[in-house]
């Protein structure tokens, strides 16, 4: 019974962990949707521009830069680390 009671508990730690790194990964991409509504930002002839044209301080660029290299290296682990979490329901295990 014991062994019993501690993988219900460890099942409901890693149920409750897969939802926080979900919630970050959709946390992280929704903000810079937010943030920046005319991405990509990139270098223009005058300075830097979204993709509407909309000119750009270089501090937003860098700003924008360091959120999307957040979330090219932050949303493949978030989806390793919730397949790894999950692997047991994606070989057909038990609930």
């Amino acid at each position: 019974m014991p062994v019993t009671n501690a993988l219900k508990r460890l099942m409901q730690k890693t149920r409750s962990l897969s939802y926080c790194i979900g919630l970050v990964m959709v946390v992280l991409f929704v903000y810079g949707l937010i943030r920046y509504p005319d991405l990509p930002i990139r270098e223009c002839p005058s300075g830097y521009c979204g993709k509407q044209g909309k000119p750009h301080a270089a501090a937003e660029y860098r700003a924008f830069n360091a959120w999307q290299i957040t979330l090219m290296i932050g949303w493949p682990i978030g989806i390793a680390a919730l397949l790894f979490l999950q692997r047991e329901k994606l070989k057909g295990g038990s609930k």
